[in-house]
């Protein structure tokens, strides 16, 4: 095929990656157990966070984080069986992304954790996101942490919680996401370290839903009441699980160079390529750099980045959308001049305006969408994440910011023109 066929089939490859992001449509339709909802799933799996590793390679936070979903699930009473059994391969402890789950931080997924369920309702693709567990819990899903008040608050929401908050989803056709998404934009959310608009919107509609709800018990109404009202950053696996659905909806799409995932587990850091299907180009993970909740925090207290959060800036929010959110920057220890510039740099690494998240400080401009390989390695622009900085003990320490590093654009180039017949190009 000729340089010029070839440049053809990615634009119109690329063309219809932007279209299905463009027009993504997330809506809340439950929360049931990941068996329950993910064909895939089945008993004697543990997921993670980030890029496959061998156990051997693992920082031992996400060891231990594995360890405890094993304990979780009961394939193992102690956690010396439970490590056995995932260093054997007895239980497969496997990456999240290639079931459709955003596991983030140092968290972990298993069969009947319950999963936030989001529909794409324009390509009918879903996503999956276990919700936070509530106040100063940490929690088995977002840090790995686990004791005996998380497996009750887990089989609570399980059980009852679960099914109630399906029950009205769907008595109700589900709730539209998007709206709720361009609305926190425009109100100071980049929707990764900051959903405090979305938050209160979600909050507030929800209250008027559980209210005049016939689907559950009024002691049921209480306890998602609670939950809410509790979860500061409800919103936050809702909105990653709808980055999830846009972004498998183009997971393999030939000859696209658009990235479909970004993802760290504290050891490596590793992205996606539509163009490349399932196939990870991974780099060592990079470390954050931010304002931190203590003094007395040292660097090497910090892992490298691990969580799959970064799915948010893969669909033009994050760090994509700095601009967007001031409060960011400032609990970065920057300013909002500083953001600006990095959602300007975005713009030179991606294909597209979002047409719905529009920032105010950009008089109103769209966020940039569709980061390319490409774009990536000629600018040598790296794209800025924003997240949690966490500890090598499962411990949140602060907000930071890092860099997707240049070697997996590297290899994801290379890769490409490997899959493509264009190795000399």
């Amino acid at each position: 095929m000729s340089t010029q066929s070839v440049a053809n089939e990615i634009q119109l490859a690329n063309d219809k990656v932007i279209d299905f992001l463009q027009n993504s449509d997330p809506y809340w339709v439950g929360m049931k157990t990941a068996i329950e909802v993910i064909p895939d799933i089945k008993d004697g799996i543990i997921l993670h966070s980030g890029p496959d590793i061998p156990w051997d390679e693992m920082c031992q936070t996400q060891r231990q984080g594995g360890i405890n979903g094993v304990l979780y699930e009961g394939y193992a009473k102690t956690p010396e069986e439970a490590e056995a059994m995932l260093k054997s391969g007895e239980i497969t402890f496997a990456a999240g992304n290639g079931y459709h789950i955003v596991v983030p931080g140092s968290g972990i997924a298993t069969p009947h954790m319950v999963m936030n369920v989001v529909e794409d309702r324009y390509s009918g693709v879903k996503g999956f996101c276990a919700p936070f567990e509530g106040p100063n819990r940490g929690g088995l899903a977002g840090w790995g942490i686990y004791n005996e008040a998380i497996h009750v608050h887990l089989n609570l929401m399980r059980d009852i919680i679960g099914p109630a908050f399906t029950r009205m989803l769907e008595s109700a056709g589900g709730m539209g996401l998007k709206r709720i998404m361009v609305r926190g934009v425009e109100m100071g959310d980049e929707l990764h370290s900051r959903q405090d608009a979305c938050g209160l919107i979600l909050t507030n509609e929800l209250a008027k839903m559980i209210f005049d709800t016939n689907a559950m018990s009024a002691e049921e109404k209480r306890m998602c009441m609670d939950l809410i009202y509790g979860t500061v950053r409800f919103f936050h696996p809702l909105g990653m699980a709808s980055a999830m659905a846009a972004l498998e909806t183009v997971r393999n799409i030939p000859y696209s160079t658009v990235v479909t995932a970004m993802e760290g587990n504290g050891v490596t850091y590793g992205i996606k390529v539509s163009g490349c299907g399932n196939q990870w180009f991974t780099a060592t993970a990079p470390r954050l750099e931010g304002e931190l909740v203590a003094s007395d925090v040292k660097a090497e207290d910090i892992l490298p980045w691990i969580g799959d959060s970064c799915m948010l800036e893969a669909v033009g929010l994050g760090g994509s959308a700095a601009a967007a959110a001031p409060a960011v920057l400032r609990s970065q220890g920057l300013s909002w001049m500083d953001g600006i510039e990095r959602t300007r740099n975005a713009e030179q690494i991606t294909l597209a305006r979002h047409e719905s998240y529009l920032i105010p400080a950009l008089d109103y401009q769209g966020s940039p969408l569709g980061i390319d390989i490409r774009k990536v390695l000629r600018t040598g622009l790296e794209p800025v994440i924003h997240g949690g900085m966490i500890s090598t003990t499962g411990k949140r320490l602060g907000a930071g910011v890092a860099h997707v590093p240049m070697g997996c654009f590297e290899a994801a180039v290379l890769g490409y023109g490997e899959r493509y017949g264009l190795t000399d190009e």
